[in-house]
């Protein structure tokens, strides 16, 4: 175990040794179906255009009007609703517990949102979208064929869900962002995942490289 846990440290150290990645550009919206997975700290989410949100996550369209981009992410439900104010609340983030989906509705790709991170843009396969999108929405706990909201989040129109997906250290935020890529078609495997940039750097690889992101006004 404690060898685990010395390997693991010493990967999260030469994460950080990495050169950063180029500053993303404009932050066109893609052509083609297609999902941004972004990295900010410890976290990954999954960028997904309004267009290619598909059967019932068609939901979110009705919910954010005007929406371009919406933003999905996992986690354990009181890690990510309570705010983290001690070395206790981080130490038992990890123990297995209810998940939670936190959903943001934005009006500009994510480099335009967000002041820092890095994130990789990734065509999907044709029905990839589809699979995606059924992916996401056999995560969501339903009630009445709604998905079950569960509280605000701290940014302006973000909501958590209950889920039907549990947390563990075996399925953590960017276990579950890879896992997702992978029902879509991407050709990527959330095998040893542990850390934001181990999410990133998989997908990067099968998607030409990543950028990041510090342009936000």
């Amino acid at each position: 175990m404690r060898l685990r846990l010395l390997v693991l440290f010493l990967l999260a150290a030469l994460g950080g040794c990495a050169d950063a990645p180029p500053e993303c550009g404009a932050g066109d919206m893609p052509p083609a179906d297609a999902v941004w997975l972004v990295a900010h700290g410890w976290h990954t989410d999954l960028a997904i255009p309004a267009s290619v949100l598909r059967g019932k996550m068609a939901f979110f369209r009705e919910a954010y009007p005007g929406l371009r981009v919406l933003m999905v992410g996992f986690g354990k439900r009181t890690f990510m609703m309570a705010p983290v104010t001690t070395s206790g609340d981080l130490l038992v983030g990890p123990f297995p517990g209810s998940g939670t989906l936190l959903v943001v509705g934005l009006t500009a790709p994510p480099e335009r949102a967000y002041e820092d991170g890095t994130q990789t843009l990734l065509v999907l396969p044709p029905g990839g979208a589809e699979r995606l999108s059924g992916f996401i929405w056999e995560s969501l706990r339903t009630a009445e064929g709604m998905p079950v909201a569960i509280g605000k989040g701290s940014f302006p129109g973000s909501v958590f869900y209950a889920t039907r997906t549990e947390y563990s250290g075996f399925n953590t935020c960017n276990t579950w962002a890879i896992d997702a890529l992978r029902a879509a078609g991407i050709e990527v495997s959330s095998f040893g995942v542990v850390f934001a940039g181990q999410a990133l750097g998989r997908a990067a690889a099968v998607s030409g490289g990543a950028c990041t992101i510090h342009n936000a006004p």
